[in-house]
């Protein structure tokens, strides 16, 4: 029993006497603090001058009488004063001299200790000491004249009380051993985490430059988005009236034709009549779905306002002769800036021909030698002078 109360007081003991020191330390410990925000106080007691003067005038003047520059001036001074010398009562001897994070360390190791078994210790070992008197009061007692029956049993009983302090006194040693373990445990703990934490306010300052120039890439691309829907959205209705016009000009049907709408999601394409009705574009004939077509590509580029070349190939061998001379009067001047027609003879013929001249910069002619298997340009149309 003595060498597990010995080996008890080498661990605990030196925290059981420190123990009545805590309230001590905490009451110095509050004061270093109040001192340490006096100081501060002093320090910054020209910027807090100003801010204070400051507030009087700002956001609006409290006094109905405006202070002058040298009042002002002078008030500031008094203040400055006033916050340089402080409270005296704030002016100690700093003993101990922790920065906050080893103040709160401290604070919360006597906390912990407060409620361990660490002031335990002494009530077992009065207890210990009681039952030892009790002891060799006894052995006295035997020495001198034995021990009555009742005595006997009073004896036994005090023996194994004081055997089952001796077992409490060894639990509480192993208890008192894990738990200063789980402690110093728990200080690594902290000490790898505040590392950690300020790791990660470094990498914060970092990243969080990043994370706003993402947030603003984002919303740049959410207003090109929204850009790009009503833009599309004004290039579709553009397109349907461009290609409804050119329709209506070559079309021997656009008297019957309301409207052409485009969806500007699907792209699908609405022919619809005076009563309202849709038009299947399987219905229309072949010329039909050509004047269809052509519409649409005048359509096309009108919208993308791209001035590209147009080559036209064998544009009226299946239509009649009121959209062929729609589209040769109509079409083929305005297609394009460059335009080129492919034809036969018996498409663009005579008359077609003398009507278009006036806008052509050349005619030639491609001619096939069945001897040679060879084609050949020649300049001039088919009838014209020069061919050959």
């Amino acid at each position: 029993m003595e060498s597990e109360i010995r080996a008890l007081s080498e661990k605990a003991l030196p925290f059981s006497l420190a123990g009545k020191l805590f309230d001590g330390i905490r009451r110095q410990i509050e004061t270093e603090r109040e001192s340490a925000s006096g100081e501060a106080i002093r320090e910054h007691a020209a910027d807090l001058a100003k801010r204070i003067v400051r507030v009087v005038e700002e956001p609006e003047p409290i006094f109905s009488e405006t202070l002058s520059p040298e009042r002002m001036t002078e008030l500031e001074r008094r203040i400055y004063r006033l916050l340089k010398e402080g409270d005296p009562a704030t002016d100690v001897v700093k003993i101990l001299d922790l920065s906050d994070r080893e103040a709160a360390r401290v604070l919360n190791r006597m906390e912990s200790l407060e409620s361990s078994d660490v002031f335990l210790i002494k009530p077992l070992l009065d207890e210990a000491m009681g039952l030892k008197t009790q002891i060799q009061q006894l052995e006295g007692t035997t020495q001198v004249g034995g021990l009555t029956p009742t005595e006997r049993d009073l004896f036994d009983e005090l023996q194994s009380t004081m055997e089952s302090g001796s077992t409490q006194i060894g639990r509480k040693t192993e208890q008192l051993r894990l738990v200063e373990e789980d402690i110093l445990g728990l200080d690594k703990r902290i000490r790898e985490i505040e590392l950690e934490i300020e790791k990660l306010y470094e990498k914060h300052h970092v990243s969080k430059e990043k994370a706003d120039f993402i947030e603003e890439c984002d919303n740049i691309a959410s207003v090109l988005n929204q850009f790009v829907v009503r833009l599309r959205k004004n290039k579709v209705h553009l397109l349907q009236e461009k290609t409804f016009e050119m329709y209506r000009l070559l079309s021997s049907r656009s008297g019957l034709i309301k409207d052409i709408t485009i969806d500007d999601k699907t792209y699908e394409i609405k022919i619809t009549d005076r009563s309202g009705h849709q038009i299947r574009k399987s219905a229309l004939s072949a010329g039909e779905k050509e004047v269809f077509a052509v519409s649409l590509l005048w359509g096309l580029a009108q919208t993308s306002e791209l001035k590209l070349p147009i080559i036209i190939d064998t544009p009226l061998s299946r239509l009649d002769s009121t959209h062929r001379d729609n589209i040769v009067n109509n079409y083929f001047p305005n297609a394009g800036e460059q335009v080129i027609i492919l034809s036969t003879d018996t498409e663009v013929d005579s008359n077609y021909y003398r009507s278009l001249k006036p806008r052509l910069s050349g005619a030639a002619s491609l001619e096939f030698d069945q001897r040679q298997e060879l084609t050949t340009i020649r300049q001039g149309y088919f009838w014209e002078k020069g061919h050959g």
